[in-house]
Parts: structure tokens; C-alpha cells; sequence
């Protein structure tokens, strides 16, 4: 049962992705042909990096990392282009949670990405971005010890890029479909988030690097 809920799961990301290329074309966007000038056999290096300190007069607390808490941002990756339109890649992401001098939360997760792509113009461009990722950690068990735990996420968002020239990008990310599972000595526990709203956006930036061998003319 539980197999058959994933293999829908990541089939549900597949309608997310394909429906999210067909909205992008009636906006105007478009495919850069095969026999077009366009970014295949490129590299792309991409990341983001949050921060945030509460304090007050009882303590403080702090994250870090590529995403904060559970709800994952935009990770740090690397990708190649297959061809004008589409990557492959592999990222990581990490989480930590401080109050009062101590971690009680740290998370980990790896995994592979793949991302189809449209132009909006000369400037612009619509991203759909699916992740599958192995996820590990520790978190604190009060009044207990650190508890290890582990899991996987699948997860499918959006983004729209900003393109500045000289290969760099902004991605502007603005919803997500996600899930994630993980467990610990007393079972598995399940999160799943859906839809628009401050914890689905995040922000990261892009640089395209070409190391094909130019053409001498």
C-alpha cells in the first residue's frame, strides 16, 4: 500500500510538472528549438541561503542553512543541461535550529532533480523543479538526548527565473507540493505541504557555465 501511494505520489508530480509547461506556452512562453543558439551541454551551479535570529528577554533562537526547518527553499545543486530545455542534476540541503547556545534541530537531505524549462520572452523564464531526496538528521527529544532520524522527500515547485546576462540567474520560487517522511524508535512521521504561502517561497540564484570547446570560424 504504501508503494502504491508513492508511485501516485510521484505520478501526481509528473501531471504538476507537465501541467505547469502547458500553463507557461498560453502565457507566451515558449521552447528553445534543438537547432537553436541555447544552453545544451552547459553546467548550472545554483543555491540559496537562509538565516534568521529571534531574541528576546528569555533567550534566543537561530536557523541556518539552504532551507529553514522542514520546508526546504531552494537547495544547493549542480546540473546539465540534456538539451535547450531540460536538466538533470544533484542537490543538498541543510537545516539547523539553535536556542539558546544549543541545536536542537539539524537536518540533512541529498538527492537527484530533474527540470523542465519555457522562455517568457528574452528575460524571463517558467521553471518546474522535482526533487527526490534521502534525509537525515538529529532533533532533540525533550527532555531526552539528540534523536537520530531518517526518511526521504519527494517534492515538486515552480519558479520563475530572472535572467542577467553572462550566464547568471534570480529564481524566485512561490509554491510547492511536497512530501516528507521520517523516522525515528517510535515510527514513521509524515509532513506534507501544499500550496502558496511565506514558507513555500524562497529565493536563489543561478550561473550557467559553458565549458564546450568553441568553434574556431
Amino acid at each position: 500500500m504504501k508503494s502504491l501511494y508513492k508511485i501516485s505520489f510521484i505520478c501526481f508530480f509528473g501531471a504538476v510538472l507537465f501541467s505547469s509547461s502547458v500553463n507557461a506556452q498560453f502565457l507566451g512562453g515558449t521552447r528553445i528549438k534543438e537547432n537553436e543558439s541555447g544552453p545544451k551541454g552547459q553546467i548550472l551551479i545554483y543555491g540559496s541561503y537562509d538565516y534568521s535570529k529571534t531574541s528576546t528577554p528569555s533567550g534566543s533562537s537561530s536557523s541556518i542553512g539552504t532551507s529553514p526547518s522542514v520546508n526546504a527553499s531552494i537547495p544547493i545543486g549542480v546540473g546539465y543541461f540534456i538539451n535547450n530545455n531540460d536538466l538533470i542534476g544533484v542537490n543538498y540541503a541543510s537545516a539547523k535550529d539553535v536556542v539558546n547556545g544549543s541545536t536542537v534541530y539539524k537536518q540533512n537531505e541529498a538527492g537527484i532533480w530533474y527540470s523542465p524549462s519555457v522562455m517568457l520572452g528574452q528575460y524571463f523564464g517558467l521553471i518546474a523543479q522535482v526533487d527526490a531526496h534521502y534525509v537525515w538528521g538529529k532533533q532533540l527529544d525533550a527532555p531526552g538526548p539528540m534523536e537520530n532520524f531518517n526518511g526521504f522527500r519527494l517534492r515538486a515547485y515552480p519558479m520563475l527565473a530572472v535572467f542577467m546576462g553572462s550566464g547568471w540567474a534570480l529564481k524566485f520560487k512561490f509554491a510547492e507540493l511536497s512530501m516528507l517522511q521520517t523516522k525515528t524508535d517510535e515510527g514513521w512521521t509524515k509532513t506534507t505541504v501544499a500550496g502558496m504561502s511565506g514558507s513555500t517561497f524562497g529565493v536563489g540564484i543561478s550561473k550557467a557555465i559553458d565549458f564546450r570547446k568553441k568553434s574556431k570560424l
